[in-house]
């Protein structure tokens, strides 16, 4: 299995390889485009968060304020209930990170580290509400809420998959593990300076995998009989988004719905990079599809009510939005990540 496996990788790799030799113009633009992307959104939207979650999860979580909510989802762990909460705000790289450490550092078991993925795995609000609703769709109401729908089938994929018996595939939850009950080594990201290397390290990481595959869905729109929006949304979520959201009308809208359910090659990378031991693809992908369905009737509910929704996905018609200048937020950002990094490889270097 695994001889096939690498087989495949291998054939895939040099497939790709002769791709950007044949179609090296296209493979400029695509990198060009995903270092662009990283820049203007990737990096605003993710190491801020990344900082906050290392300096958040080396401390001991309220466990008195996160009970209540630790027992409707069923969680063995308070630990398991923050790293949910900080998922919702900070999408599925912090979620799929804080499930690894987590679980790798022996605070959360097996199932929790599981339903962590099922529960948590989500696009942050920055990205649906302002990059989706906001730049895309051109309403930013609609934004809010595609947000608050992908969170509403978050809950009911893992309900589902509770009622369902899917629990019973995983090995069985252990009594919580709470810190002050178990010495646990203190993280880097215990102090600020440590928590920041490792953002940095995490944010470098999404980085190349959005200018990777933004790479290689440039190269094979030239040589796939395929819709561009298709090849797009399968490779990497945020081009999906732009070239669904180009279509126009309910193509667009729920279009863009099923980018955010199903991910995209891209995103699955980054979840398997950052929770390590703690990936379960097959719980995962059995979850997105029941995503999938539960968001597309969620949204088509909730836009029925939602004032001049109608007429905006009726209309929307495709269009480019130029972006001449990276806005404030995000220039301030990108310099203090790259004052980081430029600092870290320093380090590295006089260390050697």
């Amino acid at each position: 299995m695994n001889n096939t496996k690498n087989r495949l990788c291998t054939l895939a790799a040099l497939l790709l390889g002769v791709l950007v030799l044949a179609a090296p113009k296209a493979a400029a633009q695509g990198f060009a485009a995903g270092t662009a992307l990283c820049l203007q959104s990737v990096l605003p939207a993710l190491f801020p968060f990344f900082v906050v979650c290392e300096l958040l999860t080396a401390a001991a979580p309220p466990a008195a304020l996160l009970r209540p909510m630790q027992r409707v989802l069923g969680l063995a762990s308070p630990d398991t209930a923050q790293a949910v909460l900080l998922s919702w705000v900070g999408g599925y790289a912090v979620c799929a990170r804080l499930a690894g450490q987590l679980y790798s550092g022996e605070r959360i078991p097996r199932q929790d580290a599981v339903r962590l993925q099922i529960l948590g795995c989500c696009s942050g609000p920055g990205f649906v509400i302002g990059c989706v609703g906001g730049l895309l769709l051109g309403n930013v109401r609609l934004g809010v809420v595609m947000y608050t729908a992908q969170l509403a089938a978050n809950l009911g994929a893992a309900a589902l998959l509770r009622l369902a018996g899917a629990d019973a595939s995983l090995p069985p939850a252990g009594p919580a593990q709470r810190p002050a009950q178990r010495a646990i080594a203190a993280p880097d990201g215990a102090t600020l300076p440590g928590a920041i290397s490792a953002a940095v390290t995490s944010s470098l990481s999404v980085c190349g995998c959005v200018v990777f595959f933004r790479l290689a869905g440039a190269v094979l729109c030239r040589v796939l009989p395929l819709p561009a929006a298709v090849v797009s949304a399968v490779l990497e979520i945020s081009a999906g988004c732009a070239d669904l959201a180009a279509l126009g009308g309910q193509a667009a809208l729920y279009g863009c719905c099923g980018a955010l359910s199903l991910l995209g090659v891209s995103v699955w990378a980054q979840i398997q990079l950052f929770a390590g031991a703690a990936f379960c693809p097959r719980a995962l992908f059995v979850s997105r599809c029941l995503h999938f369905v539960l968001l597309q009737i969620a949204v088509r509910l909730c836009v029925r009510a939602l004032p001049g929704a109608a007429v905006v996905c009726s209309t929307l018609s495709a269009r480019v939005v130029p972006l001449w200048r990276m806005p404030t937020d995000a220039a301030v950002w990108g310099v203090i990540f790259l004052a980081a990094a430029l600092y870290k490889l320093r380090q590295s270097l006089y260390n050697e």
